[in-house]
């Protein structure tokens, strides 16, 4: 996902990207991305649980007003018992 965001934005297409796993998206250096404390299969939040969900799509849509790239912004969602 990240290779396809960078090339995407090097023909003038802008990009943001949510990941669940900081340790391999920051090495393909995504030029925006919104990392989580979330599990693979539920980067943008728990099923049912829309708050949580419109907090990490706002987070992420509001990379898409800024210049890329730019760092990483973490997000400290996670899940229930986490």
């Amino acid at each position: 996902m990240g290779l396809i965001a960078r090339a995407l934005e090097m023909g003038g297409i802008a990009t943001a990207v949510v990941a669940w796993n900081g340790g391999r998206i920051r090495l393909v250096r995504v030029p925006r991305v919104v990392i989580t404390r979330l599990e693979r299969g539920v980067a943008f939040g728990r099923s049912g649980d829309e708050a949580q969900q419109r907090r990490v799509l706002e987070a992420t849509l509001a990379l898409l007003a800024r210049d890329a790239p730019i760092e990483p912004v973490y997000l400290d969602e996670r899940l229930e018992g986490g």
